[in-house]
């Protein structure tokens, strides 16, 4: 069974979207690939029914695009779209760092430090599907800690496409340190109470990121 797939969630339309999402999120599915029904059925053990209405209600969130006798796939983030959710990211993350670094209980805060640690070995090892599972865990604890409901939710709607980009940005090995230091920059902030400075560093955290990125996803969208 692979990391989309949990036990005793299968079959059901919900459940079957849950997967699809968890495994389009780590790039089990990428941007691009066809999702073929009966491979489907197959691997979630779904009804082709079922299928076809989780492939309709990850249209409708912007994950897959549906096309007329040509069935479904996953769908391609643009330049633009890419450049927006940096732009959102840099806003959300920045108030999760900066609630979290106040109401945060000293568990909590342990809890974020310890995550950082596995992103960090992922990072340094190239490892980019663990890479991307660790940091799902840690944006959990800096989320959770926020104690800010609306924010958590909006951040879930945007996670697959988050993570569409952060793989690109992860598989840039000059981005690796950059991206450990970044990230510890958060923890410590965060630790020592600090609101200010938490919120400072998420918000640099996504600037430097943006910046490194966004020319490879023009390069891409420009066939270079």
């Amino acid at each position: 069974m692979s990391l989309a797939e949990p036990a005793g969630t299968r079959g059901s339309t919900s459940d079957l979207r849950d997967a699809l999402r968890r495994a389009i999120a780590c790039g089990e599915y990428a941007p691009g690939a066809k999702l073929v029904e009966r491979e489907l059925t197959l691997r979630y053990g779904a009804g082709r029914t079922a299928v076809r209405d989780a492939l309709r209600h990850l249209a409708a969130e912007r994950i897959t695009v549906l096309t007329e006798n040509r069935g479904a796939r996953v769908r391609e983030l643009s330049y633009a779209e890419a450049a927006d959710i940096y732009q959102v990211r840099s806003v959300l993350e920045g108030l999760a760092g900066e609630l979290f670094a106040v109401r945060g209980t000293p568990d909590e805060k342990k809890a974020f430090a310890e995550s950082f640690v596995a992103v960090r070995e992922a990072i340094t090892n190239s490892e980019i599907t663990e890479a991307l599972l660790a940091s799902d865990i840690y944006y959990a604890h800096l989320l959770r800690g926020a104690r800010n409901t609306e924010l958590n939710e909006i951040v879930e709607r945007l996670h697959v496409r988050i993570n569409q980009i952060r793989r690109v940005s992860l598989s840039m090995r000059e981005r690796a340190q950059p991206t450990i230091e970044a990230l510890q920059h958060i923890v410590d902030a965060v630790l020592v109470g600090d609101p200010a400075e938490a919120r400072a560093a998420c918000i640099e955290h996504i600037r430097a990121s943006a910046a490194a990125t966004l020319p490879v996803l023009a390069a891409r969208e420009h066939g270079l």
